[in-house]
């Protein structure tokens, strides 16, 4: 299983089934209910803390994987926006007839609307439906991580996890940065490093992205800086007009993506 991560980047449905608390299809009928799609077993537990029905547990160690209590859970997806590693999604396949409804976080540029006809894609980026947008929750009040919810053939509810973008992200200019940018904003979702605390690194001295990760750890986390590079890079161009030459990138260490010791010292997979 941990190859396949490994290999491939994401599990399939099946292998996901296996690896985690997966909701019945008895409750998944009767509505909106949250999957916790988390396989990495990592130091992370702001699900458990953000939801107040208390259907999330991970206790102790805080290395567990979360575990869902379908009977508990209203489906109400304010752990999608929690969720640093983005692994949380709703499924209501009581949605509508031959319809069901799919929310995951979504942290592009533009925001989809209300109304809008969409592709709807699977994990591995593949489009295997069409769907329309019937709800974009406002990132104000979502720990400033849109949640976007789509209508899709209820067949495809299991399946779908986000959609396809219709035009190629556009970086703000400088003079738009400041105002996208709130100072209480999270950059770095693994390390939890804001807005101001960017800026106070590039006051004290820091002009490149290897400046600002040294002294916060913004990209030092565990997506190693995959989603947290390109708003680095944003913030230092509007606070000191470089260019993207010399504002860099984030340089990633080995391993790109987290790996077993038993997988480094060449041991057996779990499997």
């Amino acid at each position: 299983m941990r190859m396949a991560l490994l290999n491939e980047g994401y599990l399939t449905l099946e292998e996901l089934k296996k690896s985690i608390k997966y909701p019945s299809e008895e409750r998944m009928v009767k509505g909106p209910v949250a999957i916790a799609e988390c396989i990495q077993e990592i130091p992370c537990n702001p699900c458990e803390s953000a939801c107040r029905f208390h259907a999330i547990q991970i206790g102790e160690p805080i290395t567990n994987l979360p575990c869902i209590d379908e009977d508990k859970c209203t489906g109400c997806g304010v752990c999608i926006a929690q969720c640093s590693g983005l692994a949380i999604f709703v499924i209501d396949k009581t949605y509508a007839e031959g319809k069901g409804a799919v929310s995951f976080p979504y942290e592009y540029l533009p925001l989809p609307e209300k109304g809008q006809k969409v592709e709807a894609v699977n994990r591995k980026g593949e489009t295997v439906c069409q769907g329309e947008v019937v709800k974009v929750m406002n990132p104000a009040s979502f720990d400033r991580t849109p949640v976007v919810t789509v209508a899709v053939p209820v067949e495809y509810t299991e399946e779908v996890r986000s959609i396809k973008r219709e035009t190629e992200p556009v970086a703000p200019r400088e003079e738009e940065a400041v105002q996208i940018f709130d100072d209480d904003m999270l950059v770095c979702r693994c390390e939890e490093v804001t807005v101001s605390e960017i800026k106070k690194a590039i006051a004290d001295g820091a002009t490149d992205v290897t400046g600002v990760k040294r002294r916060t750890r913004a990209g030092m986390g565990l997506c190693q800086g995959r989603t947290c590079e390109k708003i680095v890079q944003a913030i230092l161009k509007a606070e000191l007009g470089e260019s993207p030459a010399d504002i860099g990138k984030n340089t990633s260490r080995p391993p790109v993506r987290p790996v077993t010791f038993s997988s480094l010292a060449g041991g057996e997979d779990d499997e």
